[in-house]
């Protein structure tokens, strides 16, 4: 019964968005070695339509009178299987293989109609030496099974003026790094693995998954320190590259283009006053005072000031003042 629902289903999804009757496929059925009479074809709607009803709460497949069968409701809403397949398309890690995979997955659930109207799906094709899916299903697993991990981990050098990936030195053993596993977490579109290193007593490590290579389990005794740590304020610590523990209230002048973006990346709790034609002034508190705050800053060019705390300003005028030194021409 599966494989004769899979082929039906198949079937009516790719009719081009027209009613086929069940004599059309059973003629289909054919061309998959699939020899069944017309009640079973009913039959095997009926159970289609019972097996999605739970999730999409209507029947998938309706019956046109005199003239056949089609999609009616689509298991995915238009803008799911849109945001679904973007983020497949380019996310920066995954193998081109594995995103045609993945895409071919998701057709398998959605009628040709509903392809038809969604944007063409082009992903980049960005050759990887690695598969991120399967790097990631492999630690879940061994994260469930409590089992250690071991793994090459991606440094590069230069090479007849082009760079070369080799694996880092830095490892347990050399090149391999033996790892208890703990949690995978997703961070600015990376994924991050995050468990105990025996060779950094007492604290949690956390590596990159697209540099991770080699990946496997491997005998030794797991090590659990969760209990040892706040995991939340760890990984959120790990994660931000430029995290700092200097918290501030931030005061900023900028125009009004500028408010969606200040939304974006501070939320809704903010003090606006405008100041004069589109210029406001904002006040934001508890930010934290970092590096990535001055990258985001520097970003906005001339559309920003920052008006305190002094100590940030002062560092934003060193950075400016040291960029422009390295478009100085030397005499």
């Amino acid at each position: 019964m599966g494989e004769r629902m899979y082929y039906i289903l198949k079937i009516i999804q790719e009719n081009n968005g027209k009613a086929i009757s069940a004599k059309d496929i059973l003629k289909e059925l054919k061309n998959y070695n699939i020899y069944i009479d017309i009640k079973s074809v009913y039959s095997c709607i009926k159970q289609l339509n019972s097996f999605f009803n739970p999730w999409i709460k209507k029947d998938m497949i309706i019956s046109i009178h005199r003239v056949g069968y089609k999609i009616e409701n689509e298991f995915f809403l238009d803008g799911e299987l849109q945001f679904l397949l973007d983020s497949i398309a380019f996310h920066e890690d995954l193998k081109y293989e594995d995103k045609l995979k993945l895409k071919e997955k998701l057709d398998s659930l959605s009628s040709y109609q509903q392809r038809e109207r969604l944007v063409s799906f082009h992903p980049q094709n960005k050759q990887q030496s690695f598969s991120l899916i399967l790097n990631i299903s492999t630690l879940i697993k061994a994260i469930e099974r409590k089992c250690l991990v071991s793994f090459q981990y991606v440094n590069y050098e230069v090479e007849d003026n082009h760079l070369k990936e080799v694996a880092s030195q830095n490892g347990n053993q050399g090149q391999q790094y033996i790892i208890s596993p703990y949690q995978i977490v997703l961070h600015n579109n990376h994924y991050y693995l995050v468990g105990y290193n025996q060779k950094y007593k007492n604290e949690l490590s956390i590596y990159r998954i697209d540099r991770m290579r080699q990946i496997m389990t491997t005998q030794g005794l797991f090590i659990e320190m969760r209990e040892q740590f706040d995991m939340n304020k760890e990984i959120e610590k790990m994660t931000n590259m430029y995290s700092t523990q200097i918290k501030d209230t931030l005061q900023i002048e900028c125009h009004q283009k500028l408010l969606r973006e200040i939304v974006s990346r501070f939320g809704m709790n903010i003090e606006a006053k405008k100041l004069y034609q589109n210029q406001y002034f904002i006040t934001i508190p508890d930010v934290s005072i970092s590096e990535g705050l001055i990258g985001w800053i520097l970003m906005l060019q001339d559309n920003i000031k920052v008006i305190s705390p002094i100590s940030l300003k002062e560092e934003v005028q060193r950075k400016i003042e040291k960029m422009a030194t390295l478009y100085q021409d030397v005499l």
